[in-house]
């Protein structure tokens, strides 16, 4: 499913918001990191290493939590009504799939 909805958004405006999403949830504490270690200055790296452990660790929904949003960014901030796929019926979808077999 996830590969489903990230190929779903292929446009344009669907990668800036997956981009966009990516960088709400996971990606400022990366930059907090690498400009950390280039800088030397210890807090920006524990505070990027402290959520980028977090969002690794299991039972962490990020990648869910990053699609929702980007689907939302896309839909209502950029108007892209490419994008028609319902996340309720692909669940149904994959739901009845799995239980036939």
């Amino acid at each position: 499913m996830v590969w489903e909805v990230i190929r779903t958004m292929k446009t344009f405006r669907g990668m800036i918001s997956l981009f966009i999403a990516y960088m709400i949830f996971h990606g400022w504490a990366l930059l907090f990191f690498i400009v950390g270690t280039f800088s030397a200055n210890a807090w920006l790296i524990t505070i990027g290493t402290a959520v980028i452990l977090f969002w690794i660790g299991p039972g962490t929904p990020v990648i869910p939590l990053i699609l929702i949003t980007a689907l939302i960014i896309q839909r209502y901030v950029f108007f892209d009504s490419t994008n028609q796929m319902s996340i309720k019926n692909k669940w149904r979808e994959i739901n009845d799939k799995n239980k036939s077999q």
